[in-house]
């Protein structure tokens, strides 16, 4: 009896050793691997959107990096939702990424929706980068004497019937132009226009005075920037004061983010693996020179730091939903 007790432990040790043989060591040793598998940007935009290009861009440049397969995928529509869907509905196995931007969180927190879930469902990762604010006029305007402070002066005399394009009402460049407003003691009228080209276009065709947008939106066109919100002035923008040197350091953050973000639970060795990964293109020529290209500063902020900027997207979004009526 004692025999055949030991030939069937013997059997079951002999049966686990061979099961572990026939394993890969990732899958014995539980790690994960950017090797298992393809990794999987999935973006709220088009193809040609900001995040996808950047997303494209930044996957090219990883691979002087790592020989892991980096794939991206489009899931346009739903104010942002149906991608966040789709991220949050998948394992949290480290094989998927939420390709994020500010706009996000905005939406998120505009309609209402449960943040536990849309923000803190998610381990946000790194930000990659900070597109800075910008207040824009036409260079006819510039010429003829228009500065940042003769368009507050405008503003004044216009009694709050200055039109400010934005690309939609409630949303990130609406909010921007209400903290002008408020540090600066004026009032305008935002207008939707959908996007920043058709606002650039709206202050072209004089169907507004100005434009709250980015400082690429000026890129090929008869425009100005009043002020941008950024530490010192940008290569390309010398002409463009901040908002620190016009008097107002206060608005001299107003920046719209994209980065990236995991489900919860994702494994930490995939994190530490990606955030790697961020630092070593955060530092690439090419991406250096991209960002500066379209007058974008990259960045590489990864996790508490992160997600402090994500807590202040949510309380400036909370506050100005709430000015606007948009919430209780």
């Amino acid at each position: 009896m004692k025999k055949i007790m030991g030939l069937i432990i013997l059997t079951a040790a002999l049966t686990l050793v061979l099961a572990a043989c026939n394993r890969d060591d990732d899958t014995v040793s539980g790690a994960w691997s950017p090797y298992a598998q393809p990794i999987t940007i999935v973006t709220h935009v088009a193809p040609g959107g900001g995040m996808d290009v950047a997303t494209r861009l930044f996957i090219d440049i990883a691979r002087q990096y790592t020989d892991a397969t980096i794939i991206v995928e489009n899931m346009a529509g739903g104010g942002t939702r149906i991608a966040s869907d789709e991220v949050l509905g998948r394992p949290a196995d480290g094989y998927t990424i939420f390709g994020a931007a500010m706009s996000n969180v905005n939406t998120a927190v505009a309609q209402g929706w449960d943040l536990n879930h849309y923000i803190d469902g998610y381990h946000w990762i790194a930000k990659i980068q900070r597109d800075p604010a910008a207040v824009i006029i036409t260079n006819e305007a510039k010429n003829a004497g228009m500065d940042f402070n003769g368009v507050l002066n405008q503003a004044r005399e216009m009694g709050g019937e200055q039109i400010w394009a934005v690309p939609v009402l409630g949303g990130n460049k609406h909010f921007e132009a209400l903290l002008i407003w408020q540090a600066t003691g004026v009032e305008g009228m935002a207008m939707p226009f959908e996007s920043g080209p058709l606002g650039a276009a709206a202050v072209l065709g004089g169907e507004a005075h100005v434009q709250m947008g980015n400082p690429f939106d000026t890129s090929g066109r008869d425009l100005w920037v009043a002020a941008i919100a950024s530490p010192e002035r940008m290569p390309g923008f010398e002409d463009s004061p901040t908002f620190a040197e016009l008097g107002f350091p206060q608005l001299n953050d107003m920046h719209m983010w994209r980065g990236y973000a995991v489900r919860k639970g994702t494994p930490p060795e995939m994190i530490e693996w990606f955030q790697n990964l961020v630092t070593q293109v955060s530092r690439n020529p090419e991406w250096i020179e991209y960002n500066a290209g379209n007058a974008i500063a990259p960045t590489a902020v990864f996790t508490e730091e992160f997600r402090a900027i994500i807590q202040d997207t949510i309380d400036t979004t909370l506050y100005w939903s709430r000015y606007l009526g948009i919430l209780d």
